[in-house]
C-alpha cells in the first residue's frame, strides 16, 4: 500500500507529519492528473479517471469507476469531464485509505485458474483476447494492445499466468518506489493546508 511505504519512507514521526503526508500526497495526485491533462486545463475526459488511479496504484474495477466513482466525482454536475477540484479531495481519501489496493496475488491466480481448468498454467491469448473485449466492460484496443505487450509470452500466443502475476507485482513494487523516492526531501508549500 502506497500509505503505508511513504510511511516506512518517512522515517521517525517527528520529521514527518499527518500534514506533511497529505502535502505529498496531493502532490502525487496532481503529478497523475496532470499527465492527462496536459494543456493545464484542469479537467480530464471521465474516462481517464481509472488510469490516472492506477496511476497512483489504486485499482477500482471499471464497474465501480462507471458505477460509483464517477457518481461521486460529479456530483451535481454531470459531465463527460472531471474537474481537479473534485478529484483531488476524493483521491486523497482514497489513498489515506486504500480502498482500492491491489489484490493479492493469490486471488489473481485463482481467477486465472479458473480460466485454466486443465491447469496447464497458461491461457491462449486469443482466448484471453475475446473474454477481455466481450465480457464485463470491454477493454479498449489500446488497452489490449499494452495488456499484450506485457503479458504474452515471447510467441505472442500464451499468457502464462503465474509469471504475469509475478511481474505485475514487480512492475508495482518498482512504480510505488518510484512514486515515493522523493519523500524524503519533499517540503510542502508554504501555507498549503
Amino acid at each position: 500500500a502506497l500509505f503505508v511505504a511513504v510511511d516506512d519512507a518517512a522515517g521517525p514521526p517527528e520529521r514527518h507529519g499527518a500534514h506533511e503526508v497529505d502535502e505529498f500526497y496531493k502532490h502525487l495526485i496532481k503529478e497523475a492528473f496532470s499527465i492527462v491533462d496536459g494543456n493545464k486545463e484542469g479537467y480530464v475526459d471521465r474516462k481517464e479517471i481509472s488510469y490516472i488511479m492506477r496511476y497512483l496504484l489504486q485499482f477500482p474495477s471499471e464497474a465501480q469507476v462507471r458505477d460509483y466513482i464517477i457518481d461521486q466525482l460529479e456530483g451535481d454536475e454531470p459531465s463527460d469531464y472531471i474537474k481537479f477540484e473534485k478529484f483531488e479531495p476524493f483521491m486523497l481519501n482514497v489513498l489515506m485509505t486504500n480502498e482500492y489496493e491491489p489484490n493479492p496475488p493469490e486471488h489473481l491466480l485463482a481467477a486465472f485458474r479458473v480460466l485454466d481448468p486443465e491447469g496447464k498454467g497458461y491461457i491462449r491469448m486469443d482466448v484471453m483476447e475475446e473474454l477481455l473485449t466481450t465480457k464485463g466492460i470491454p477493454l479498449r484496443t489500446k488497452e489490449i494492445e499494452s495488456f499484450k505487450n506485457f503479458a504474452v509470452d515471447k510467441t505472442g500466443q500464451y499468457l502464462f499466468y503465474e509469471d504475469y502475476v509475478s511481474k505485475l507485482v514487480e512492475e508495482n513494487e518498482r512504480h510505488k518506489e518510484f512514486l515515493i523516492k522523493d519523500y524524503e526531501n519533499f517540503k510542502p508549500q508554504a501555507g498549503a493546508k
